[in-house]
């Protein structure tokens, strides 16, 4: 595909000394992007804007690529667009294909399989370069939230960037059509063409971080504008004034240098702060080599940083991710320090020996043979998706025995199995055959999870999905629990419960929200919004169609916005008392919040399954650190019970997350299925205790 183009396209050509990859200021500037994220990710909490190095790199992209292209449009009066895809995978894919191959061998090696599905098909993800959207749609999956950072998870940048370089020769296509030709005319199409994606990406982008700031942090469509700024000065790109260029350079690394220092977690990005680093780097790249910063990009430590920088970020990701696998312990400044020196040491290791090697090929130079170029990416690509993909497959065939162990225990499980374990009555509670058993193992625990999806969320109208889990002829009583996803994770208890008992049980549940009158927690505005409207939905249904028990149960603190001179913990519980009273007719059964674990509690049970229950435990306090409303709100409202079950998870001392050889946790705070049912007596009679108060 190529398309042909008059050569009054190109605007004013720089000197030789600034052209291409080789521009002291641009080789300056990578070296200071990736210093910024590899900073950011080593010492988070010392640099926490560091990440719009990435925006940095967004720019250069857009304009270096654009230049390329006008640049081939002068020589050869068109584009190619095969070879210019071509000559980027070229450029690309061996450094990137050699890191995501070696990570692939490494999940292997030093990681619990419990982490395999989900690193792995993100290594699958980054060499097909859509690991972006994978990203997006795990943020906005709440159960999702609690995955693990992959060690491929920062290959999002290189997926937007590769679908940059997909779509951009097309739109100057489009741009050549429209134009038909005409020789001025095809420049100021295409510098309209790419300013009106600008400006339409920009405009979305401002929009989607107040209403998704999730997924607009990995779109490729809010980042688009950041490209096309860089284009759009590659199609002005005459040389800056003389006097202007030392102005022109300090003032651009300020404004970068501002955002890395103020921007935090909490900055609303990319939207309109993008604009800070995004600008700054314009004007680096306006002032030229001749500036200042090309002076400083001359110096030769900047200058190889600014050459490896590429190989740099694919490697110090990984080692991140993967090193306190391999060590059993968190990151020390040691290991950090050593991280960045590997890091330094593998990107010029890779760049010297593999990416120039192949870049440089005489068979593939300049990509000037997109068929051997396409095989030969095609054969990589391939390599790395079935190491990754075997690696899967093994682990689905473990999974597999291991589901078909649970599904035996649960047909038939023993006497000291799960909570039974710890039932006072029982004690000493022991059964030979559950000796060095977890069941379920940690590497199926995400997927042990009772939760349905009509009972979960919202319609389309944004009213509450209300599940009946059971119904017999005659009901003896009508039984509705709503709340979070902690309530979800108790659907197996309910409905066993509702069977024993002849109720009919109703559920509801929803990602981060459950019946409070407070105001939901600080999340995108979209979701606050659905969460108001499902809680009115809610509380509709059961002021129209009361039930004859109310059981409610939700997470601690973290799901609600104080009111001006309000703590969280005093808007949780007002927002309680507030919702509850006005159901004064419904008996209300609040179940204590069960207790929370850490993120690394899992793989310390994969890791200590013999004796998991001591060797992982969490301190009590630490486990029940966070206010539980449902308590204190069950002692202000009268026709409210508390059913607490702490004393199954916890002793006086520790919580631990195996308990008679049951998995408690499945994440950090979701309980298992498997748990839950094991809770069934327990939560029965708490239930029945609270109704007869």
């Amino acid at each position: 595909m190529s398309v042909t183009i008059p050569s009054a396209v190109v605007p004013k050509r720089r000197t030789a000394a600034e052209q291409g990859n080789l521009r002291a200021d641009i080789q300056a500037l990578r070296a200071l992007a990736v210093g910024a994220v590899l900073l950011y990710h080593l010492w988070p909490n010392r640099l926490q804007g560091g990440f719009v190095g990435v925006d940095v790199f967004f720019v250069i992209s857009g304009f270096l690529i654009t230049s390329h292209l006008l640049r081939e449009a002068s020589r050869t009066g068109t584009i190619r667009v095969a070879r210019f895809w071509a000559r980027r995978a070229v450029r690309l894919l061996p450094a990137s294909l050699t890191v995501l191959l070696a990570t692939a061998v490494a999940v292997v090696v030093l990681v619990p399989d419990l982490h395999w599905r989900q690193f792995l098909r993100e290594i699958i993800a980054s060499v097909l370069y859509i690991e972006n959207w994978g990203l997006a749609w795990d943020s906005v999956d709440y159960l999702a939230m609690d995955n693990a950072a992959s060690p491929t998870q920062h290959f999002w940048t290189l997926s937007v960037e590769e679908q940059f370089y997909f779509v951009l020769p097309l739109l100057l296509l489009v741009a050549v059509a429209a134009a038909r030709r005409r020789r001025r005319a095809v420049q100021i199409a295409m510098a309209v063409v790419v300013a009106v994606a600008v400006v339409a990406s920009f405009a979305y982008s401002v929009f989607l971080v107040a209403y998704s700031p999730s997924i607009a942090y990995f779109s490729s469509f809010t980042r688009a504008w950041e490209f096309g700024a860089g284009a759009l000065l590659a199609f002005v790109a005459v040389e800056a004034p003389r006097w202007m260029r030392a102005a022109l350079s300090v003032a651009g690394v300020a404004m970068i240098g501002a955002a890395t220092l103020l921007y935090t977690a909490d900055t609303p990005f990319p939207g309109i702060a993008a604009a800070l680093p995004v600008a700054g780097t314009l004007l680096v790249l306006w002032a030229g080599a001749r500036s200042p910063i090309g002076r400083v990009g001359r110096w030769r430590p900047v200058a190889l940083l600014g050459h490896v920088s590429y190989a740099v970020y694919l490697w110090h990701w990984p080692l991140i991710v993967l090193l306190p696998f391999a060590t059993g312990r968190p990151l020390s400044t040691l290991d950090k320090v050593s991280i960045a020196i590997a890091a330094l040491a593998l990107a010029w290791l890779s760049t010297r020996f593999i990416e120039e090697p192949v870049r440089f090929s005489p068979q593939l130079l300049g990509g000037r043979r997109p068929r051997t170029v396409a095989l030969w990416s095609a054969l990589g690509m391939t390599l790395v998706v079935a190491v990754a993909g075997a690696a899967l497959v093994s682990v689905d065939q473990r999974d597999k025995a291991r589901a078909d162990l649970l599904t035996s225990y649960e047909s038939d499980p023993p006497e000291c199995f799960g909570a039974a374990a710890v039932d006072p009555v029982l004690a000493p509670c022991e059964d030979s055959r559950l000796a060095g058993l977890v069941v379920p193992d940690p590497s199926v625990a995400v997927s042990d999870d009772a939760n349905l999806p009509e009972c979960w969320g919202s319609d389309d109208t944004g009213a509450a999905k209300i599940c009946t889990i059971h119904e017999p002829e005659a009901p003896m009583m009508r039984v509705l629990a709503v709340g979070d996803s902690h309530n979800n994770t108790l659907i197996g208890a309910y409905g066993a419960i509702a069977e024993r008992q002849g109720w009919q049980m109703q559920v509801a549940g929803a990602g981060g929200c459950y019946l409070t009158a407070a105001e939901p927690r600080p999340v995108a505005e979209a979701s606050r919004r659905a969460c108001r409207l499902w809680r009115a939905s809610i509380m509709e249904r059961i002021q129209g169609d009361p039930p004859d028990l109310l059981v409610v149960t939700n997470t601690g603190s973290v799901a609600v916005t104080p009111s001006e001179g309000e703590t969280v913990d005093e808007a949780t519980v007002r927002g309680l008392v507030e919702a509850w009273s006005a159901l004064p007719d419904i008996p209300i059964v609040a179940i204590r919040d069960n207790p929370g674990m850490t993120p690394e509690t899992a793989a310390c049970v994969a890791q200590n399954l013999a004796n998991a229950a001591t060797a992982c435990a969490r301190p009590r306090a630490d486990a029940l650190a966070r206010t539980d409303g449902n308590a204190e709100a069950a002692a202000l409202v009268p026709n409210a019970e508390l059913v607490d079950l702490t004393e199954f998870y916890c002793d006086e001392n520790v919580c631990p997350p195996v308990i008679g050889n049951v998995l408690v946790y499945r994440d950090a705070h979701h309980v298992t299925a498997t748990w839950a049912r094991t809770l069934v007596p327990y939560l029965e009679q708490g239930i029945l205790r609270a109704l007869a108060d």
